[in-house]
């Protein structure tokens, strides 16, 4: 071998030693994108009318832009596929409900948890309920995702339990195996409550048989290195600020905080409605909303606190229709209040129009829900609790110090010295909370449901239920 010769073998090895020693972030960070493959799920990421959304989306993107990079996510069928894509050098990345395993602690670099969610055994309401392990008969079908942090535990109960057998897929998804479970296909499924919460609307007929004492951590997944990677230690500053700043529990909360009104008096009610009542006057609640320029959410949630989204609704007062206007109201906006879809474009014009009464000052969300208020109690009502606010100190601006004030219109102490007079001035406070909660439930329901609809209707198409599952046998 020539000079030459070794030159160049010399530098060819020099190169191959540099690329073997870069870290993920100088190439990641060198190419301007991080790419991360996610599970596509209404729990983790999915993709909507508006573009993309998820609760562990949002975190990964934030992540992205702090590295001062493009994110590109790459969507995956299955746990087994992304693992297989980031083994490969595909991705550089994990994200999207991924439990920590002994298996996963070993063949990745994991980072800190993002949170801890119990797990927990479903089964179909109405049919056997189990409350222990024990209770399980030997039979049954149950099942898991291969991989994830339920199998596990299952193969632990199973050295304590050697009865114990199981199924467990790396074709499905755990919405898959919800509905498997509500169709009466499947008995159980162990999942985790993160999982079961966002999509217990979709499957009223699941319910929670028992909690499962093995908290699963939801950690992101990056490729193994012989030490700490400087994309896995920006990785873990990055978790530990948003912990710290209350950056990620206010994502979870914008994508988790229908758990709470999901349990308050009615909400089956609500549910069933949005269901059976709210597809009839979708059209009418979207026309009516682009013309007056209002979220048509927002409307149809209105419409729900005022009606119950009946055409032919009456009260004690006299206002009648599904948005509930009174007769001179429905006179001079010159509808129909009884016809529901004169009633909605009715109701939307005059919310608009007290909407665009209010003082210019008052902004934002502040602005939206006094409008709301005024519609329930009237502007002058509404007025007088701003001065009453006023009087107090307080900002008569604001929502919540407005919202404070209004039940005081109900004693006379307060109302005889005011323009209006008495009022029922705790209606209001309780008609803008309840719509407030409506919406939200609306909004998430509106984000998700078409995603996963879509889903399950696509992999149904192209997966054989009976050959999707695998059976992990009793160890007698």
């Amino acid at each position: 071998m020539n000079l030459f010769q070794k030159s160049v073998s010399l530098l060819v090895l020099l190169l191959l030693i540099s690329g073997c020693s870069q870290d993920p972030l100088d190439r990641v960070q060198r190419e301007g994108v991080l790419t991360v493959a996610m599970r596509n799920t209404p729990a983790a990421f999915y993709e909507h009318r508006e573009g993309h959304a998820g609760f562990e989306y949002e975190l990964i993107k934030g992540f992205a832009q702090q590295l001062g990079v493009e994110l590109r996510v790459v969507r995956s069928e299955s746990q087994l596929q992304m693992e297989q894509a980031l083994a490969a050098g595909e991705v550089d990345m994990l994200a999207g409900g991924l439990g920590l395993t002994l298996d996963r602690m070993q063949r990745f670099s994991v980072t800190e948890p993002l949170l801890q969610t119990q797990q927990m055994l479903v089964y179909r309401r109405g049919h056997f309920r189990p409350r222990q392990w024990e209770d399980i008969p030997d039979d049954a079908g149950l099942a898991v995702l291969a991989g994830s942090r339920q199998a596990e535990v299952l193969r632990v109960r199973q050295a304590q339990q050697p009865s114990l057998s199981w199924m467990q897929t790396e074709e499905l998804e755990v919405t898959d195996l919800l509905k498997l479970v509500e169709d009466g296909d499947l008995d159980f499924a162990l999942i985790d409550a993160q999982d079961y919460s966002i999509n217990r609307f979709f499957f009223p007929r699941v319910g929670i048989a028992f909690e499962v004492d093995a908290p699963v951590s939801l950690v992101w997944l990056l490729p193994q290195q012989p030490k700490s990677s400087a994309l896995s230690r920006a990785a873990n500053a990055y978790i530990q600020q948003i912990q710290q700043t209350g950056k990620l529990a206010e994502v979870r909360d914008r994508y988790y905080r229908h758990e709470a009104h999901l349990e308050y008096v009615g909400a089956p009610l609500f549910l069933r409605h949005v269901r059976n009542r709210l597809p009839r006057y979708e059209t009418h609640f979207r026309e009516a909303a682009q013309v007056n320029d209002f979220d048509w959410l927002l409307l149809a949630a209105v419409g729900f606190q005022e009606s119950h989204w009946r055409h032919n609704a009456v009260s004690p007062t006299g206002v009648r229709g599904l948005m509930m206007l009174t007769q001179r109201t429905a006179r001079e906006l010159g509808v129909n209040r009884l016809d529901p879809y004169e009633s909605i474009e009715g109701g939307a014009r005059y919310l608009r129009s007290l909407y665009d009464r209010l003082p210019e000052r008052i902004q934002g969300p502040d602005r939206l829900y006094m409008a709301l208020a005024a519609y329930n109690v009237g502007m002058g009502h509404l007025e007088d609790a701003r001065r009453i606010t006023q009087s107090q100190g307080y900002n008569p601006d604001l929502w919540d110090d407005v919202a404070k004030h209004l039940p005081l219109l109900s004693q006379r102490q307060w109302h005889r010295h005011t323009r209006f007079g008495y009022a029922r001035g705790n209606e209001p406070v309780v008609y803008v909370h309840n719509i407030r909660r409506y919406l939200e439930i609306l909004e998430w329901h509106a984000l998700t449901q078409q995603d996963l609809l879509e889903q399950l209707e696509e992999r149904a198409s192209r997966v054989q239920l009976e050959t999707a599952f695998s059976k992990v046998s009793s160890m007698l």
